[in-house]
């Protein structure tokens, strides 16, 4: 049996015209001969793609989410997402790593808050009427400056207008949000754990050592956690490393013990009894389960 991995693509770095941005529209890839990838697969950065005139369907972490057109769909990074098979995709993809847009620790709190990046129940965005003019806008001017990748200013200026239409998107979000409810702003100490969490889940960290990272302590992280998403911290830690196994097990063929190494148990057995104590069935059952659906 060939050993099946989880693909995980990664900006290019090493070449500066990439500028750790990208934008591609989906008729360059096609005439180019690169194909969508239908394939579950993850990425080390963050995507925005713009669907103008399609139907179809988009997969995102064991979701389905049905697209119309003028819609945009966020990706963040490491999210396991794939195309629906046979479509005639219209559109453009974003591609940017967190580095692209921030330059200052303002700039990484409100990154964070971002609800276009950090919304797993609704991660898309339908264009209203009277927005499309100034998104497209934008994506055209994006497009323009990539062509001066060797002026002055150009990294510069294409961060501020990536900036400038992810804000305009939050704004219109957060408008339909508070309609429903007061909007509140999270707590910047959750947003440091959650990114902690995001960066060290695998290394078994425990709820003791994600408080002493913060300088505070157990008793507070718990408190600001609940607070924040009815969650203890232990429940959150656990929820995200649940999430990456079932990934592994959907989307790979990594033998169990491998996978268990992989999220930093050292003994699979634990693992095994850790998994099916939250998830109601054994990581064997599970797998065998979701085959029949992906």
């Amino acid at each position: 049996m060939s050993k099946k991995q989880l693909k995980k693509y990664h900006l290019d770095k090493e070449q500066s015209s990439n500028l750790e941005f990208g934008l591609h529209s989906f008729n360059n890839l096609k005439n180019a001969n690169l194909c969508l990838n239908q394939e579950p697969h993850t990425h080390s950065f963050y995507q925005i793609i713009y669907f103008q005139n399609t139907h179809a369907k988009h997969f995102i972490d064991f979701e389905e989410f049905t697209i119309e057109p003028d819609s945009l769909i966020f990706v963040a990074k490491n999210q396991v997402h794939f195309f629906e098979q046979n479509i005639p995709y219209d559109g453009l993809l974003v591609h940017f790593n967190e580095s692209f847009i921030i330059s200052s620790d303002t700039d990484i709190n409100f990154f964070l808050t971002y609800h276009i990046f950090n919304n797993k129940e609704k991660p898309y965005f339908k264009i209203p009427e009277e927005l499309k003019g100034q998104i497209n806008g934008f994506f055209g001017q994006i497009a323009a400056e990539l062509q001066n990748v060797e002026e002055f200013g150009n990294s510069a200026i294409l961060s501020n207008l990536l900036k400038s239409m992810l804000l305009v998107i939050e704004r219109e979000i957060r408008k339909e949000i508070q309609e429903q409810h007061p909007l509140q702003v999270p707590n910047p100490t959750f947003l440091n754990f959650r990114n902690l969490v995001e960066n060290n889940f695998k290394n078994g960290w425990t709820v003791a050592e994600y408080a002493d990272a913060l300088n505070i302590s157990t008793k507070t992280l718990n408190t600001i956690v609940k607070k924040e998403t009815d969650q203890t911290a232990s429940a959150y830690i656990t929820d995200r490393v649940i999430l990456e196994a079932k990934r592994q097990l959907t989307h790979t063929n990594v033998f169990i013990n491998q996978i268990a190494y992989d999220l930093g148990f050292q003994d699979p057995y634990y693992f095994i009894r850790f998994f099916k104590k939250h998830v109601g069935v054994s990581p064997k059952e599970f797998r065998k389960t979701v085959s029949e659906f992906y």
